[in-house]
């Protein structure tokens, strides 16, 4: 892969970008590899999916997938995403379009990756588009999880590399006598996390993290986490926050808090709307 980063045409994530701002901000620089990583969680993990067993008979054919595999990789912005939005509105369901479609396409995606038959910068680009597609979908992944009104029930975990855990287990145990159920993941690698975050498939997350350094670790973990679990609503919390309030942009978090109580709040805040959510879909 010769192309340098700014020569790479839209750009894996707009996280990916705003990260690379944070760290010139401060003397460091993410290397184009970074790109080449974030591209694999995409395309790895989406390909990878396990869909349920009940996935609607009428998928998609294989002239279908090849469609939106090329979409993928045009300089149309917006075909792929046009095209996942028809398949929506033609009654695809949330599980169908990412397990047969996308994933499908993911897959083609990183074989012609393989096959020298798309550029390193072309499959960065699709797979950027996969992600935000599957952003997109967000609420129609929740919607359809939510059958009933939630628990208060998050998973708090600290970001990998992260060698402080202290943290993560004080606001742990702060919820708790709050009345949440909360489950604590510390010391886990990147690969291990993103596991067990996929077999709890919680609601609400909270990562913890102390260094401006550990920034593209978090961005990486975002990614794969976004791609595993669609519905997830995450909060980035820890002494990274009063580095850079920005936090939550840099890293595509959905909030970040500074504090315990802003923590507190902003999870109560979500679960409230998830309530709300679940009651209206009853």
């Amino acid at each position: 892969m010769t192309e340098g980063y700014h020569q790479i045409p839209g750009l894996l994530v707009p996280q990916v970008a705003r990260a690379q701002e944070h760290l010139e901000r401060r003397g460091a620089t993410l290397p184009v590899a970074a790109l080449r990583v974030l591209a694999r969680e995409v395309i790895l993990r989406v390909s990878r999916s396990e869909g349920p067993v009940d996935l609607s008979a009428d998928l998609p054919g294989n002239a279908a997938i090849e469609h939106l595999c090329d979409a993928l990789l045009s300089r149309d912005d917006t075909a792929a995403a046009d095209l996942v939005q028809s398949a929506r509105l033609d009654g695809m369901s949330a599980d169908t379009i990412y397990h047969a479609y996308l994933a499908e396409a993911a897959r083609r995606l990183g074989t012609r990756w393989e096959r020298d038959e798309a550029t390193a910068a072309e499959v960065i680009l699709g797979a950027g588009r996969i992600y935000g597609i599957l952003r997109d979908l967000r609420v129609v992944f929740l919607a359809e999880r939510l059958t009933a009104p939630p628990g208060a029930e998050a998973v708090f975990a600290s970001v990998p590399g992260e060698v402080h855990g202290i943290g993560a287990t004080i606001a742990a145990d702060t919820m708790r006598r709050k009345g949440w159920d909360i489950s604590l993941r510390l010391g886990l690698g990147h690969d291990a996390l993103v596991a067990e975050i996929t077999r709890l498939q919680p609601a609400m997350l909270g990562l913890s993290a102390s260094l401006p350094s550990m920034t593209f670790a978090t961005a990486r973990l975002i990614v794969a986490l976004r791609i595993r679990c669609p519905h997830i609503w995450i909060l980035v919390a820890g002494q990274i926050v009063g580095q850079d309030p920005d936090i939550a942009r840099i890293v595509d978090a959905d909030a970040s808090a500074a504090t315990m109580d802003e923590a507190a709040a902003l999870l109560e805040g979500h679960l409230a709307d998830l309530t709300q959510l679940a009651i209206r879909r009853m």
